[in-house]
């Protein structure tokens, strides 16, 4: 012989029975009784707080005023044909099972036939979030315009999934979740209704897992009274949940307080060899420290277990702790998903809290370690740097031609490809002889060039050359536009030389401009805490980078001699593109004036 669960065999079908819905129930049968009714409703709320069972008992209020003339008795025929679904004028419809426009087609078919049994005629659509665009489209003109015998209660668990246009012609009751207390109050009426002998804090155990939805905590004592017949007790929720007892989080949470580790370590263990499912061990040991947190702040109206354990805790435990400890319970509780043994990753998180200092160490060590290997880094640049720059004794200069890093030419992204040459450049060969003219005893221009006098200045500028970037990208968007390309090939003083990709008067008349020279200088002193000035090297006018002299030796030639030998070298630079330059300005600067 089939039962009847619960939760089905207690669903309310008066306004009076419905519990922790006050607002709702007021709401209605005020516009009940004043006939002030609206053609549509939307009832949302979380899963088993009552929407469908609200949606049916007004219906029968709605249908049986005129006649009963009151609403806590709605026992008669139409109303027990509406309870068990044969209402003809009351129409059910599942929009997770008919989402489509044709569903909606038929029901704006049927909507003008006039009800056949009742005042009005319902029609109760469940989980709406679910219906088509094309369907809320179809149904949002029945809604502009409805005929005066039709009322529309639309039922859903995500109201925003419900476009604006249906939301604006609807009035919108928002249910909410049930408190423990009242679940808990519920069950003892329904176990004394059925003779069960249920223990209050095994009902104080249900309510709390039932997180504010009554249908769930009807179905739990459903589970547990197949499992235990007519009494149930606190421990034989536990194990049907599996869930831990109040004593043993206790015991666990005075050892964290007290920073006993190996007792910590070991409540744990013996927990999770019980077979204790680790993510409701972690709710209970949230819930217990959330009382804890309610009882040390003088909440004490909002703690519902036994305020002598909690009294003991208070003792050992400072309010600070009990923060720390709930968010690092938080952050466990976001983890679990991601790892596959959230038993183990409890255990980790709670002997980290635990053991504080040894995380502090550990952080110690690691910033130690990053520490040394930064300045090792920059130790080791700023001596390769002086290397590079540091002049020979003799009255020969080195050749440019032996730097032996060959960085590839840079050219801009919208540029075209060069077409022609302009400019031819002879350089000795390495192993040749330069002549020693009577006054060149100071080097080439492409030596000097590349000498620093700044010590290792330039290797932190080109460090901190990109941050300087970023920041005058979000406070000066046209000098950046202009230096987004640039690069630092020497800090000579207090003068730090840069170069651009493509050296275009219009930027070289913006940056000498007052205004553009005195923003410069304030982002400089902000990023590197000294006096300096820029300075763009022109490549046009000869004077020859790292980069450059790097790129010629790409782009060498090499001829031979009449006596077979080479003899020198001939290198080409390539043409810049006016058109595309100017084409560049116009992009860069997308129209606007400076």
């Amino acid at each position: 012989m089939s039962r009847i669960t619960f939760y089905r065999k207690y669903r309310s079908q008066h306004f009076s029975e419905l519990v922790g819905q006050e607002h709702i129930v007021q709401t209605l049968t005020n516009a009940i009784t004043n006939q002030r009714l609206s053609h549509a409703y939307i009832f949302s709320g979380p899963r088993g707080t009552g929407k469908t069972s609200v949606a049916r008992i007004f219906a029968k209020a709605v249908n049986t005023y005129e006649k009963e003339n009151q609403l806590d008795k709605l026992d008669n025929e139409v109303c027990e044909r509406i309870t068990i679904g044969n209402c003809v004028d009351v129409i059910e419809i599942d929009a997770a099972s008919n989402t489509g426009v044709d569903n909606i087609r038929e029901l704006k078919d049927n909507v003008n036939f006039s009800p056949v049994e009742c005042t009005y005629k319902f029609y109760i659509i469940d989980e709406v979030h679910m219906l088509s665009t094309g369907a809320f489209n179809a149904l949002l003109k029945t809604l502009e315009e409805p005929p005066s015998h039709t009322i529309f209660v639309l039922a859903t668990t995500e109201p925003h999934k419900i476009p604006i246009t249906i939301h604006s012609r609807c009035q919108h009751l928002r249910f909410r979740n049930l408190t423990d207390q009242e679940i808990k109050q519920q069950l003892l009426t329904i176990a004394e209704k059925e003779t069960i002998t249920l223990a209050d804090d095994a009902a104080a155990i249900l309510a709390r897992n039932a997180s504010g939805c009554m249908r769930d905590g009807l179905s739990l004592l459903d589970q547990i009274y197949s499992f235990t017949g007519e009494t149930i007790s606190g421990d034989d929720v536990n194990k049907i949940l599996g869930s831990c007892n109040l004593d043993h989080l206790c015991q666990l949470l005075d050892a964290i307080y007290t920073n006993n580790s190996d007792l910590v370590l070991k409540l744990l263990t013996d927990v999770l060899k019980a077979g204790v499912n680790p993510l409701q061990f972690l709710k209970d040991i949230m819930f217990v420290s959330e009382q804890l947190l309610m009882a040390q702040s003088q909440c004490e109206e909002f703690v519902t277990i036994d305020k002598d354990q909690l009294k003991q805790l208070t003792e050992k435990a400072t309010l600070d702790k009990t923060v720390k400890l709930l968010d690092c319970l938080a952050q466990i509780e976001s983890q679990t998903r991601w790892f596959l043994n959230p038993g183990l990753l409890l255990q980790i998180r709670l002997m980290q809290f635990v053991n504080p200092d040894t995380n502090k160490n550990e952080a110690a060590k690691t910033e130690q370690q990053n520490t040394t290997t930064q300045n090792q880094n920059i130790q080791s640049s700023t001596s390769t740097q002086i290397t590079e720059t540091k002049p020979t004794s003799s009255n020969k200069p080195t050749p440019p031609i032996q730097n032996t890093a060959k960085p590839t030419p840079q050219y801009h992204a919208n540029s075209s490809k060069p077409t022609g040459f302009k400019q031819t450049i002879s350089i000795p060969k390495p192993d040749q002889d330069i002549p020693n003219n009577s006054n060149n005893t100071q080097p080439t221009p492409a030596v000097s060039s590349t000498q620093v006098s700044g010590n290792g200045d330039i290797a932190e500028v080109k460090h901190k050359w990109p941050e300087f970037l970023e920041i005058i990208k979000k406070e000066h968007l046209g000098l950046y536009t202009i230096l987004r390309s640039s690069q630092v090939v020497a800090v000579d003083n207090n003068e730090v030389v840069i170069t651009l990709e493509q050296n275009i008067q219009f930027f070289m008349e913006k940056l000498t401009e007052e205004t553009y020279q005195k923003a410069i200088q304030t982002y400089l002193q902000q990023q590197f805490n000294k006096p300096l000035t820029l300075k763009v090297s022109d490549r046009q006018q000869g004077a020859v980078e790292i980069e450059m002299v790097s790129a010629v030796s790409e782009m060498v030639k090499t001829t031979t001699d009449e006596s077979g030998s080479d003899a020198i070298q001939e290198v080409k630079i390539p043409e810049p593109n006016t058109e595309q330059s100017i084409n560049d300005i116009v992009t860069l600067f997308e129209g606007k004036i400076l």
